[in-house]
C-alpha cells in the first residue's frame, strides 16, 4: 500500500472517533493543527462528544484555543440532555407500538448510542428510527398520531389516495414524522426495508426479526435484531446509502465489531450477504475497520479475506473525510453509482437497473411528486 498523508485535523478526529490503542497507518502532514478547520470537520463527522472525552482524556493531544473547546463543551452538554431524553421517549413510543400491535423495532443511532458506546451521550443523533413491518405501516401512523406525530405536508399529499399511498410503499423506505405541536423530539421515521427497494437490499422483515434479541434500554425491556443483523443493516445504511462519509458511521461500525465480532454467525453473515449482492461492500467495510485500528473483526476462514481495502474504496473515504462531501437535494445519482461500482457481480447491478427502470413505471406517483415540488417552489 503506497504511503498515506493526512491532515493532523483529520488524524485526531479518527483517533477520537475510534478510539483504542492502534494508529492508522498514514503518514500526517507536518504542521500545526488549523483549528477552525478541525472545528468544522469535526461538525461534519459529528464526533463532537467523542471528540471532547478524547480531547481531555487522551495523552499527548495537542492544546485546543479556548474559543473551541468551550463550542465543544457546549455542544456535547446538550447533546448529553438530548440524548438521554431521546432515549426515554424511543422506548415509550415503543411500548405504545407495540401495545397496538405493531411488528416493529427500535433501529439505528438512538439504538446504537445505548448499544454500543460506553455512555450513550457520546454519540450524535437527531431523530428516532423505528422498523415496522410494511403491513403494519397504517396501524403504525395512527398510534404515533396518538403521540403528536404525523407525515409531513409532503408526505400526507402523497398519502391521501389509496393508489397513491400503495406506489409510495412500493417504492419508497421511509416515512418521516414530524410533531404535530411543540415537543423535543423534532424528526421520527418509520421504515420498511433497509433502503429504496430500487437499490436491492431486500431483507425483509422476516429476516430482520428471526432470533431476535431482548436488551434492557433506559430501563425498559425491548426487542430487536440480533446482533448479526445489527452489524447487516449497519452495512447496508452507512456503507451501501452513506458510503461511510462520516466518522460517526465507522465508530458506530468499529464499537459493533470490537464488541461481538467473537460471538457473531460470520457464516450465517457471510450467507445472507452474498444472497443480498452486497458481500464484497462488506470485506471492504471489514477492511477498512482492520486498516484504521489494527484489529481482525472476523472469523479465522476469513481473515485472509480482511487484508486491506481497495485503493478505491478506501480513497474516496479518506477524501470525503477530509473535505467534507456537497450536500445534495437528490443522491439518488450517488448512491446508484456507488452500488453499480461495488455490489458484488453483474446479476445484481442488472438487478439494480432493472428496479430504477420499473420505479419509472410509477408514472402517476412521479407525476404527483413533480407537481407538488412545482407547486411549492420557494
Amino acid at each position: 500500500m503506497p504511503d498515506l498523508k493526512i491532515s493532523p485535523e483529520l488524524a485526531l478526529l479518527i483517533e477520537a472517533a475510534l478510539g483504542g490503542k492502534s494508529k492508522p497507518p498514514f503518514q500526517i502532514h507536518q504542521r500545526e493543527v488549523v483549528w477552525p478547520k478541525f472545528t468544522r470537520l469535526a461538525n461534519w463527522h459529528q464526533v463532537r462528544p467523542l471528540l471532547l472525552d478524547h480531547l481531555q482524556n487522551g495523552a499527548e493531544q495537542p492544546e485546543i484555543p479556548v474559543k473551541h473547546l468551550a463550542a465543544l463543551k457546549e455542544f456535547a452538554m446538550g447533546q448529553a440532555v438530548t440524548n438521554m431524553a431521546f432515549l426515554g421517549i424511543s422506548v415509550r413510543l415503543y411500548q405504545q407500538l407495540i401495545a397496538a400491535d405493531v411488528k416493529a423495532f427500535l433501529m439505528k443511532g438512538a439504538l446504537w448510542a445505548w448499544l454500543l458506546y460506553d455512555k450513550p451521550n457520546q454519540r450524535e443523533f437527531g431523530d428516532i428510527d423505528f422498523f415496522i413491518k410494511e403491513e403494519d405501516v397504517p396501524q403504525s401512523l395512527d398510534t404515533l398520531k396518538t403521540s403528536g406525530f404525523a407525515p409531513d405536508a409532503y408526505r400526507r399529499y402523497l398519502l391521501s389516495e389509496d393508489a397513491l399511498r400503495q406506489a409510495y410503499l412500493d417504492t419508497d423506505y421511509q416515512l418521516p414524522l414530524e410533531p404535530v405541536g411543540e415537543h423535543t423530539l423534532q424528526s421520527l421515521e418509520v421504515q420498511w426495508r433497509p433502503s429504496y427497494p430500487r437499490y436491492c437490499y431486500d431483507l425483509t422483515w422476516e429476516e430482520l426479526s428471526n432470533d431476535m434479541i431482548e436488551v434492557q434500554m433506559a430501563g425498559a425491556a425491548i426487542h430487536i435484531p440480533r446482533m448479526e443483523n445489527q452489524l447487516l443493516l449497519m452495512v447496508i445504511h452507512h456503507g451501501g446509502i452513506e458510503q461511510w462519509d462520516k466518522l460517526k458511521y465507522m465508530g458506530d461500525f468499529v464499537r459493533l465489531l470490537r464488541k461481538h465480532a467473537d460471538e457473531l454467525d460470520w457464516d450465517y453473515i457471510q450467507d445472507m450477504t452474498i444472497k443480498k449482492g452486497f458481500n464484497r461492500l462488506l470485506m471492504e467495510s471489514l477492511a477498512m475497520a482492520h486498516m484504521l485500528t489494527g484489529e481482525t473483526f472476523s472469523s479465522p476462514n476469513m481473515a485472509d479475506t480482511v487484508n486491506a481495502p481497495s485503493e478505491h474504496f478506501r480513497n474516496a473515504i479518506l477524501t470525503h473525510w477530509e473535505n467534507e462531501r456537497p450536500v445534495l437535494k437528490s443522491k439518488s445519482w450517488r448512491i446508484f453509482t456507488y452500488n453499480m461500482r461495488h455490489r458484488d457481480n453483474l446479476s445484481i447491478k442488472l438487478s439494480i437497473i432493472t428496479a430504477h427502470l420499473r420505479y419509472l413505471t410509477y408514472w402517476k406517483l412521479l407525476w404527483h411528486k413533480a407537481f407538488w415540488y412545482k407547486q411549492h417552489r420557494s
